[in-house]
C-alpha cells in the first residue's frame, strides 16, 4: 500500500489535511470522552465507524490520535476496537499500527514542519519517531 500517494490523493480531493474534517467527509463520527489511560480507539457500530478520543488530551494529541484512527478506518477492517494507548507515543507492534502511524504522519506533518523540528532545540523521542516515519518507504513499514 502506497500510503503517501493515498494521503496526497485524499488531501487533493478534499482540500484539507484536517483529520476532523476528513472524518466528516467520510461519514465517520468522532466523539470525545474520558478514557483513562487510553488515548483513543476506533470501532464499527451498526455499520457506522466511530472514533473515540480521550477528552483529556491536548489539541495536538487529539489531532494526532484522530489522524491515526482515521488511517485504521480508511484502510483496515474495523471489527474490534483499535486502541491507541496513552503510554505509547507511536505503537510499533504490528503492520496495521505502522500503517496507521504512517498515515497520520503523512497527513499531518509536511516537510516544512519537519525542517523546523530539525532546527529546533526541542528534541524528543516522539518527534524523532515522527521524522523517521515520514521518510520510511512503504516497503520498510
Amino acid at each position: 500500500m502506497d500510503i503517501k500517494k493515498k494521503v496526497e490523493k485524499i488531501i487533493n480531493d478534499f482540500g484539507t489535511n484536517n483529520p476532523f474534517r476528513l472524518c466528516k467527509y467520510f461519514n465517520i463520527s468522532v466523539i470525545f470522552c474520558e478514557l483513562g489511560n487510553i488515548k483513543g480507539y476506533s470501532v464499527k457500530k451498526l455499520r457506522r465507524k466511530v472514533i473515540c478520543i480521550n477528552s483529556k488530551l491536548n489539541d495536538f494529541d487529539k489531532r494526532l490520535v484522530c489522524a491515526h484512527e482515521l488511517g485504521h478506518c480508511l484502510f483496515h477492517q474495523i471489527n474490534d476496537i483499535n486502541f491507541f494507548l496513552k503510554n505509547t507515543n507511536i505503537i510499533r507492534n504490528s503492520i496495521l499500527e505502522k500503517e496507521a502511524n504512517k498515515f497520520a504522519v503523512e497527513l499531518l506533518f509536511d516537510d516544512f514542519f519537519l525542517a523546523y523540528i530539525e532546527t529546533s532545540s526541542i528534541r524528543s523521542e516522539f518527534l524523532n519517531e515522527i521524522a523517521e516515519l515520514k521518510y520510511l518507504k512503504n516497503n520498510e513499514i
